[in-house]
């Protein structure tokens, strides 16, 4: 089985910001990128043997400005994909800071 975190990280941290797998409780520093894995589920055969494994990255983009974010989402996704993941889902999020924030969703099935 597959455990996508370590890698994860390390290719998001070559965008050059602070990459966690936990939001912070007060932003000190952003723009920051913040991901989880949402799914990580597997398939049997028969035999017991894992025949394909379907991952979901959760990835929470916080900027200080709009564009800034949606420059973060662009890199964020071409590094994604570089690394075989679609983006199933991307939405801004309303918040009330000065923070601007986008929440995405990436799918790859192994």
């Amino acid at each position: 089985m597959y455990l996508p975190k370590s890698d994860i990280f390390k290719e998001l941290s070559k965008i050059g910001c602070f990459v966690s797998q936990h939001q912070p409780q007060v932003f000190t520093k952003t723009p920051i990128i913040v991901f989880k894995v949402g799914n990580n589920s597997i398939v049997q055969d028969l035999s017991n043997n894992i025949i394909s494994q379907d991952v979901e990255l959760v990835i929470d983009i916080w900027a200080d400005t709009s564009q800034q974010a949606s420059e973060l989402l662009q890199n964020v996704e071409q590094i994604m994909r570089s690394n075989l993941y679609n983006m199933t889902f991307s939405s801004d999020i309303p918040n009330n800071s000065n923070l601007h924030h986008i929440n995405t969703r990436f799918k790859q099935t192994i």
